[in-house]
């Protein structure tokens, strides 16, 4: 990767030589950034896309009716103007939006890319954000048809979306990848392999991706010259990459990255090497206790857990929790809920109920945590307070099954888990889809203290989302959801 990058720079050294690119005060606009990821994307079909290396790609390859600029702004994308009257909005599209391969994009490729995304065969992870739209909810659980959605492309460059109720936040839910444009034709074309590979992907973006090598990792982005909106790349192209088993860190330090997303085992070291970091807290970590124990049990662990006993072994970028809701949520419904440490209550009552037991012993139990990095050392000093206060030896052992353990948000089949549930964006609707199968609560305050009640789940700690980049990168944005960054804005110097 290192002797490609440099015959790269060689080469566009040269070129500028002889002349060929922009002037002096643009050279920036004929940069390559090099971006390092934790994961490999598996999809960039925007309506199914969920991780955060697909929603990035996705995030700068497509173009929504709406777009959101580095300042929170919400401006029309493919989208020249709307209105909004009597729950129906209206969207007079660009004449001049275009996909990758020259086409027009169309009204009728919205209209094809919402049913897509509320259709319950697709199974689109954020599916939900449209059930305020009319039908859409209904479709999804398969109690319509797709062909009864509120969506209507009533020609080429008009398109109407009829809503079931008011929603403040659909604005920006327009931005967000579940509602890209799809090409109904180069989808069918595709036959099942559509956002599975390069030639099976076409964008209306400020970027199109030309290389998508699976077996030697690198996607390639380069600026879309087809795109003919106002986020304009300012770069000639981002280069991906996923090294495995290579620290982050000495990505960074070694020149092969400008831009990564670093672990909180590294954040120290690229701090201290001089890189930039920014990071949003979008990320909870929850302990849950399995219904195999009786409530009073469960409860004598909660009374016997505190963040003074495990504050010490929190990993790097973590910080101890006072909710379930990251701070990305922006919701304060700290310590509702939660149990008082009462250590000598909760010996009484763990006493007593092992005093209960047919052969006066506390049962053997693991608590299975999700591997991530200072994970084993926190989980340690959880069991190992209580077992020497409660008498109850608990072994520790990691697991890569993440949606294994999240399961035991319902299924609560494990003795104990520890596991990490991440927002995607900032609305509270949708961080609670995933106690929806526990909790029907309407309002944060009442999902915690439901939750909480019944000693099955305790909030641990918070985590950050880092990326950490080179100084020479300028209007670097890092947002809370939707993939993270915009490429379109940034220039490296």
């Amino acid at each position: 990767m290192m002797n490609f990058k440099k015959i790269i720079s060689a080469a566009l050294c040269i070129v500028l030589m002889l002349g060929v690119f922009c002037g002096c005060g643009e050279k920036y606009r004929d940069a390559i950034i090099y971006f390092e990821f934790l994961e490999r994307p598996q999809t960039l079909d925007p309506q199914t896309a969920q991780s955060d290396s697909e929603l990035l790609i996705v995030r700068n390859i497509y173009e929504g009716l709406m777009r959101e600029t580095s300042d929170g702004k919400i401006v029309g994308g493919v989208s020249e103007s709307y209105s909004y009257e009597n729950l129906i909005y209206t969207f007079k599209l660009k004449d001049d939006a275009f996909w990758s391969n020259g086409e027009k994009v169309t009204a009728y490729d919205f209209e094809y890319a919402f049913r897509r995304a509320v259709n319950p065969k697709i199974k689109a992870p954020f599916a939900n954000r449209l059930f305020s739209i009319t039908n859409a909810e209904a479709i999804n659980v398969g109690n319509a048809d797709v062909s009864t959605l509120g969506v209507k492309a009533v020609d080429n460059t008009t398109l109407t979306i009829t809503m079931c109720r008011e929603d403040e936040s659909f604005l920006k839910t327009l931005t967000t990848s579940v509602c890209m444009p799809c090409n109904e034709q180069f989808f069918e074309e595709s036959i099942g392999k559509y956002g599975l590979d390069a030639k099976c992907i076409i964008s209306n973006g400020s970027y199109r991706l030309t290389k998508w090598n699976k077996e030697d990792f690198g996607i390639r982005i380069y600026k879309n010259e087809e795109y003919n909106g106002i986020f304009d790349a300012q770069n000639a192209a981002v280069f991906i990459s996923c090294v495995e088993n290579e620290k982050q860190s000495l990505r960074l330090t070694d020149g092969s990255s400008d831009i990564a997303f670093v672990s909180g085992e590294e954040l120290s070291a690229v701090k201290n090497a001089g890189f930039t970091t920014q990071s949003v807290q979008n990320i909870c970590w929850l302990m849950t206790i399995g219904r195999n124990f009786s409530a009073d049990a469960r409860r004598a662990f909660a009374m016997a857990f505190s963040t003074d006993v495990f504050e010490k072994a929190l990993p790097n970028g973590f910080t101890a929790a006072k909710s379930i809701y990251p701070e990305t949520l922006g919701i304060n419904t700290d310590n509702i809920g939660i149990t008082p440490y009462n250590i000598d209550e909760a010996k009484s009552v763990m006493s007593s109920q092992i005093a209960s037991m047919d052969d006066k012993k506390f049962p053997q139990a693991t608590l299975y945590y999700y591997n991530d990095y200072g994970v084993k050392e926190l989980s340690t000093a959880i069991v190992g307070h209580w077992q020497q206060n409660l008498s109850t030896f608990i072994n520790i052992e990691a697991s890569d099954n993440l949606d294994v353990l999240q399961r035991e948000i319902s299924d609560s089949t494990l003795s104990f888990s520890l596991f990490p549930i991440t927002a995607k964006s900032d609305s509270f609707e949708e961080y609670a889809q995933i106690f929806s199968a526990v909790s029907t609560a309407a309002t944060p305050h009442d999902l915690q203290q439901e939750l909480l009640s019944e000693y099955t789940i305790i909030p641990v700690a918070y985590q950050n989302t880092s990326v950490t980049y080179i100084p020479e990168l300028e209007n670097v944005v890092v947002g809370d959801d939707n993939g993270y960054i915009d490429f379109s804005n940034i220039i490296k110097r």
